[in-house]
Parts: C-alpha cells; structure tokens; sequence
C-alpha cells in the first residue's frame, strides 16, 4: 500500500509528499521498518527501497514463487525529498540536518515535521533497519552500526550480510539521531552503510538488496516455502578496535588501495602529491593490519584530515554469544 503520510504546501509549486509504502501479511505479529534517504545524497540507499518495492509488490501480488508475507513490511524511501530533488545533501530551504531533528516536533520545522511523523509511523516497529552511506568526502565499504547491541540485534545483524559491524560514539549528536531513538524505545535496529553519497552502485546494491530480503525472512515477516534464512558471520568491532590515517601534508590524495580490502601493517594507502607540481608531499602507510572499512574520496585533503579508518585485526574475530 503506498501512502502519503506528510504533505507540505509550497508557495512556489506542488506539494511536497512523504511516502510509506507498506504490505500486511496473515501475521501481523512482526513489524520491520525500513527507513531510506534521511539525507539527499543517500542515494544507494533510496534506489534499495526502490527494489524492495518493486519485489514485495510481486510478492504480494503472487509473482514471486514461494514467497509470501507473514508479518508487516514497512519502508519510508526517501525522508529528505526535498534535498533529493535539488541534488544536495541538505533542503537549501532551511539547510537543517534532518538526521538531526529526531525524534521531531509537529509544530516545528519542516525537517522537525517530518521527523516527528517518521519516528511516530516507525517506533513501535519490531525491527529497524536505516540505510546509509559514507560522509561527504568518503566511501564506505559495506557494514553495519550497532550501539551496545543484546544478543537479538546481533542475530539480526548476522542476517544482512555485512561481515562488519562498527560501533558509533554515544554523543549527543548521535542522540538527536532516528537510530538512536529506535534504540532507546528497545526496537532491535541497526544502520548499514555502503558506498559514497551523490552516487549510485546498482551491483553493490544487488548484493545489499540479497541481505535485506534474507533479513525480511529471519524476522519472519517474509517466508519461503524453499529458502530458509541464512546467518552470516558478523564481527562487532568496539571503537578502540578503529584506526585512523590521518594527512600529515595537504595536497591531491592518490588512494592506492580500495575500501573493503584487507590491508597489512606497512602498506602503502596512497601518496599526497603537491597540487602544483606533482610532487609526492607523503605516502600514508597502514599503521597495522585491518580492514579498510572507510576510504577518502574526495582528492583535495588538508593536513590532519582522515584518510582512512581501519579495523584492526582482534584476538577473536567474533563475540564469544
């Protein structure tokens, strides 16, 4: 079902529509929201939801063999339309961080207005899923943020695929945030991130979009008289276990190597080079053996700017529970 569930006049043209889409199983028992497009740029993301509807729309419609809803389905695809359809990360309109704005005000802000009835058509959900990308200036290789997760969220975690969970800083910044408001009302939820904002990678969302629909038949709101879901292993790095590469010059950054790709102690990242002449200023090295989880993309860097994040290697590779 495709509802409008916020409408906001403009002045200078149409309406603007906050869209749910959202299908009803035999069971309503289980309720999984999935939440897309919080910033303009997550456009990986906003293509994810836009496959998952158009493949739950065929299931429920009876053209996906041996799949069949149990439970209720829910996805928000794109929060921030209004910074989609300019290309910003931000609405220009009031420039507010809607990620920022949770869990929102009715009588706010239009991105305080739009928060508020996100979160109220989302927090008595079962399990949340937000889908993310890296910063500006980055690319993410795939993986999930948990905060302090229970033994639940973990095995919903193991059911997406990613083979990397990080862990945020409890700030309150963070606190502010649509996660941090679903774990606060003890929904099992967790982000995944992939790619790089202002871009779209329809392969790695083909891979993405397998662990989502696997992750829809763990929770049991989705079945298959076929296909049972798979668990995946998951390691859950803490925040002592990252690494940062930091610029000692600042430059154009020539990355060596990609994100998603094991690195050894030693090896080269990339080289800065002068912007002029082209000389080599610095050539990063990894500071130990990990896995590159963020990688910058943007090549104009100053000194002291991220380059890379690391998770190092630990004694156990996975939670002992």
């Amino acid at each position: 079902m495709r509802e409008t569930i916020l409408s906001i006049p403009s002045p200078t043209g149409p309406s603007t529509d906050l869209l749910k889409f959202s299908w009803e199983g035999t069971l309503l028992k289980e309720i999984v929201s999935i939440v897309g497009g919080i910033h303009g740029d997550h456009l990986n993301g906003i293509y994810l939801c836009s496959r998952l509807i158009r493949f739950l729309d065929a299931v429920e419609a009876g053209n996906e063999p041996d799949y069949f809803l149990k439970g209720k389905i829910q996805v928000i695809p794109a929060v921030n339309l209004p910074a989609l359809q300019e290309g910003n990360r931000l609405w220009s309109f009031d420039d507010l961080d809607m990620d920022l704005a949770f869990p929102g005000n009715d009588q706010g802000e239009v991105a305080e207005r739009t928060a508020a009835i996100v979160y109220q058509h989302t927090y008595d959900s079962q399990f949340g899923i937000i889908l993310n990308n890296a910063d500006t200036h980055y690319e993410d290789a795939p993986h999930l943020v948990c905060l302090n997760p229970d033994g639940l969220t973990k095995d919903f975690a193991r059911s997406l695929g990613p083979q990397n969970a990080r862990e945020p800083e409890d700030s309150p910044t963070l606190r502010l945030c649509l996660y941090h408001q679903w774990i606060e009302n003890r929904m099992p939820s967790v982000i995944l991130s992939a790619g790089k904002p202002d871009h779209l990678n329809r392969t790695l969302c083909e891979t993405l979009f397998s662990g989502l629909v696997n992750s829809l038949l763990w929770t049991g709101v989705l079945t298959n008289k076929r296909k049972k879901a798979k668990k995946y292993t998951v390691r859950f790095n803490n925040r002592d276990n990252e690494q940062l590469v930091f610029a000692d010059a600042g430059g154009i950054f020539l990355p060596l190597v990609q994100s998603g790709s094991k690195i050894k102690k030693g090896q080269k990242i990339g080289e800065i080079v002068d912007m002029y002449s082209g000389a080599v200023l610095e050539s990063p090295l990894a500071p130990s053996d990990g896995y590159l989880v963020t990688l910058r993309d943007h090549p104009v860097v100053y000194q002291k700017e991220v380059l890379a994040v690391l998770l190092r290697k630990q004694k156990f590779s996975l939670w002992p529970f």
